[in-house]
């Protein structure tokens, strides 16, 4: 698949979502963030099913976040109905990897 794709469907890319979709693969976003200078925030997803992480908002499932789990905002975006979602990291092994864009309303940040 082409990177053009992505890129013309991703509104109001930061520099961080750019380097995930170009060093992550198709169906995840294995990509590491050296700083994740984001505010901690909680899964809090009342339905108490994992939360769906996706590769732009509104776009394709790549990963699952389970309630109470700990996560970094990175940035926020809004869908095409006006909806927030906030691009989200978590840290494993010392390092902060990215997961994808989840609704806000799914997360508590402190």
């Amino acid at each position: 698949m082409k990177i053009e794709k992505y890129l013309a469907n991703i509104p109001k890319l930061s520099v961080l979502a750019i380097a995930t979709i170009l060093v992550g693969t198709y169906s995840s976003l294995p990509a590491q963030a050296q700083n994740a200078s984001g505010k901690a925030c909680r899964v809090t997803d009342p339905t108490g099913t994992p939360l769906n992480a996706r590769l732009q908002p509104n776009g394709k499932i790549v990963n699952r976040l389970r309630n109470g789990r700990t996560v970094y905002a990175q940035s926020i975006s809004t869908d095409s109905e006006g909806k927030p979602w906030v691009l989200v990291a978590i840290r494993s092994q010392g390092n902060y990897r990215i997961m994808g864009y989840v609704l806000r309303e799914f997360v508590s940040c402190y």
